[in-house]
């Protein structure tokens, strides 16, 4: 079985941004496959500030999510 020495690095809506081993300099064995670093979300990557990518996804998230109300919380409008 092949695996990749690398870190899996995901977008917050699951598309792929990178593999660690790709920046080390090394090759990555495919996306498909394991990798020994397991997987991380780009927003807590310590070689990126902030993704364009995942801000974008989260501003469509948040205008297009329905209004959220806890159960046995009411809400009230004039």
């Amino acid at each position: 079985m092949t695996i990749c020495n690398g870190c899996l690095v995901v977008h917050r809506d699951g598309d792929i941004a990178y593999c660690s081993e790709e920046i080390d300099g090394g090759l990555c064995a495919g996306n498909d496959f394991c990798h020994l670093g397991g997987v991380l979300a780009c927003r807590v990557s310590p070689r990126s500030s902030r993704c364009l990518h995942c801000d974008l996804v989260m501003q469509r998230r948040l205008r297009t999510a329905p209004h959220f109300v806890p159960e046995g919380l009411y809400e009230y409008s004039n």
